[in-house]
This record gives C-alpha cells, structure tokens and sequence, in this order.
C-alpha cells in the first residue's frame, strides 16, 4: 500500500468469517435453549451428537438493554464459557427470563476435541419475532 499525499488511509474489505444462523421455538425460553445447543453442536462439529450434561449446574446471570441483546449477551457468555472451561453447555433451566434480564442454570459436558469456532454472536440484524407458532430469529456469528 502507497500513502497519498494526506498520509495512513484505511480501507474496508470483504470478509467470509461469519455465519448465519436461524433459531426457531415455541416459547422464548426453549429459543434461548436452542440457541444454547446450536452453538454446542457448533463446538463439536455437526456430525458428532450432543454429549449428555454431567456435573452441577453453573449460575448464569445477565442484564441488558432489549431481549434481542439478552440473547446475544447469552450466546456470548456461552462462547466465553466454552472457551475458558472446555466444556459445551447443553442443558439449560430459565428460572428468571424477562425483556431484559435472565437468571438460568446451566451444565455442560467435557469434549475431548472441543473445537470452539465461534467468537461471538452479534447484534447485526439481531429481531426476535413472535407469531402463532412461536419464536424465531436471526444471529451472525462471528466464526
């Protein structure tokens, strides 16, 4: 790269690290459940089954602006879960799940080849919807 005559430039290019993932439930505490198992499956690789849950159930408590961020707040906080305990969480308890904040209990299970490829969840066109069949929403994952 050359510089003009005003100096550092930057540029925007694009990029294909991101997936598109699609989320769709009954209720909204089994769409943050999905959510919860599509980013396990993600970790383990589509192929292999979800391992069973062992072990006691971690706290897990958030606060945020909107559902649409709790949601992304949840995805993340799993990621980061995932990445600093090596385990994929698969069992989810909601005891508290309101617009903007979420009590819920989780347990995970140890993957000998854990593969964590997401790296967060984004807001990007994040908007949870509701009609006679349930819930559905849309979350790019920064892979």
């Amino acid at each position: 790269m050359t510089f003009g005559p005003h100096g550092p430039r930057h540029t925007f290019e694009d990029h294909t690290a991101e997936l598109r993932l699609g989320l769709f439930a009954p209720t909204l505490p089994e769409l943050f459940a999905e959510a919860g198992r599509a980013l396990a499956e993600l970790a383990v690789g589509e192929a292999a089954p979800l391992p069973e849950a062992a072990g006691e159930r971690v706290s897990v408590s958030l606060h945020s602006v909107d559902r649409e961020a709790l949601l992304v707040d949840w995805m993340n906080e799993l990621v980061f879960r995932t990445e600093v305990d090596a385990r994929v969480y698969v069992d989810f308890h909601f005891d508290e799940l309101a617009a903007d904040h979420l009590v819920a209990r989780v347990r995970g299970a140890v993957v000998p080849d854990l593969r964590p490829l997401v790296k967060a969840a984004t807001l990007h066109d994040v908007h949870i919807t509701e009609d006679s069949h349930g819930y559905s929403v849309h979350v790019v994952l920064d892979i």
